[in-house]
């Protein structure tokens, strides 16, 4: 789609790679090893408080869901994510990021 990414396949990793690659968003699963998307969530709101955050689960679950938006989640989808509604809602959220 002509996205430039980065990929970490820890919350540490995580954490390190946004200071390295600097995106305009983050995609982030909920369920990694090392530390939660939550978590990681939480600390990437205190460092970049404006840098659009994508929670992306296979969980359905509410109290997560719940859990993601107060903790600053931009948006939240669940798994299976067509590549359609992918690019759908990183073209809404980048568009609304470069608004601001």
């Amino acid at each position: 789609m002509g996205h430039e990414v980065a990929e970490a396949e820890t919350g540490p990793l995580a954490l390190a790679q946004l200071e390295l690659f600097r995106p305009h968003m983050v995609l982030l699963d909920i369920r990694m090893p090392g530390m939660d998307g939550i978590e990681v969530l939480k600390k990437i709101r205190d460092l970049h408080p404006e840098m659009p955050v994508i929670m992306v689960t296979a969980v359905m679950d509410d109290a997560t869901g719940k859990a993601a938006v107060e903790s600053g989640a931009t948006d939240y989808l669940t798994k299976p994510i067509s590549l359609e509604q992918l690019n759908t809602h990183l073209t809404v959220h980048l568009f609304l990021e470069s608004d601001e």
